[in-house]
């Protein structure tokens, strides 16, 4: 019973996209916290307006390739790198059986 307790906070702390507009989204504002940027400067710097920057973060809007490629030389980071960071946050989190978890 605590393991899957456990098991069941941890995903709580650390939750995963449901979807690719989630994960752009995620990603995106992750990139742009971790470089301690504000919306209006990745906005300045990609030429996308703050109001389209903040939807795509909440996963409303479905950014075409272009504007993901204006959004990464905002971010100041490769197109490339930037969609191995979404692709790696669509990536299911493996499951451990409950029989495993309650034997370690």
């Amino acid at each position: 019973m605590e393991a899957v307790e456990i098991r069941s906070q941890a995903l709580q702390e650390t939750p995963q996209p449901r979807d690719l507009l989630s994960a752009i989204g995620e990603t995106l504002r992750s990139v742009r916290n971790e470089r301690n940027l504000t919306l209006r400067q990745v906005s300045e710097g990609s030429h996308v307006s703050v109001s389209y920057l903040a939807e795509i973060e909440r996963g409303e809007k479905d950014p075409s390739s272009r504007v993901l490629e204006s959004v990464a030389a905002g971010l100041d980071i490769e197109v490339s790198e930037l969609l191995i960071k979404i692709s790696a946050a669509l990536e299911p989190v493996p499951e451990t059986p409950v029989s495993e978890s309650i034997a370690a």
